[in-house]
């Protein structure tokens, strides 16, 4: 294969990645819904920024390390409960006013968020150490440095474009479903990131 098709099959598959809803995926939606797009592109900034370091370390020989159980339990753990924090945060916001009203200035630090989300996002170091790593490290073998860089960029890229996807809908929200509706759907979205956040913490726990 030639470093065209390594990084085209790595950007297809971090479409695939991106299009797959997870923690990620929710937050954006929520943050677009909440502060338009402007607000969901710094939640993209941060965790597709951390993601496309991560991936980048890799290419440059940075050995991947599979996560041990004792591992995967702590992030499973510290990642539900983070979700779970940044969901009862919205849905406590949500409760400080009428949702037929303006809404108020938002305020928060997106990027962190995002970057803090892939960092105790079990299910991405997983696919880290595993899918990514081993695609990298094919593309190096059979090209050199410069297609195992082209390939961990073009994976970072695919996964923005599914990303992008998410921040577009969820800004639009308002413009179809109005204020209330923006406020309906923040609250699902918020009911959803602790839902998850609560099953990563009984992963984490159960073992």
């Amino acid at each position: 294969m030639t470093t065209f098709d390594h990084a085209w099959a790595a950007f297809a598959l971090g479409i695939a990645l991106g299009a797959a809803p997870g923690p990620v995926q929710l937050l954006i939606l929520s943050e677009s819904a909440k502060g338009g797009l402007a607000r969901g592109l710094r939640v993209m900034l941060g965790a597709n920024g951390m993601l496309v370091a991560i991936l980048l370390a890799l290419a440059f020989g940075l050995s991947a390390i599979e996560p041990g159980e004792t591992a995967l339990r702590v992030l499973r753990i510290a990642g539900g409960l983070f979700l779970v924090a940044l969901g009862a945060t919205e849905l406590r916001s949500l409760a400080r006013h009428d949702p037929d009203q303006a809404l108020p200035p938002v305020v928060g630090r997106p990027t962190l968020r995002g970057i803090m989300l892939v960092i105790v996002n079990p299910g991405a170091w997983i696919f880290i150490a595993t899918t990514a790593s081993a695609v990298i490290a094919v593309a190096t073998s059979e090209g050199g440095r410069p297609a195992g860089v082209a390939t961990a960029l073009a994976l970072g890229i695919g996964v923005s474009c599914s990303d992008l996807t998410f921040a577009v809908l969820g800004s639009g929200g308002r413009r179809v479903v109005g204020d209330r509706g923006v406020h309906v759907i923040r609250a699902v979205l918020s009911v959803a990131l602790i839902g998850l956040g609560l099953w990563f913490v009984w992963q984490g726990v159960a073992g």
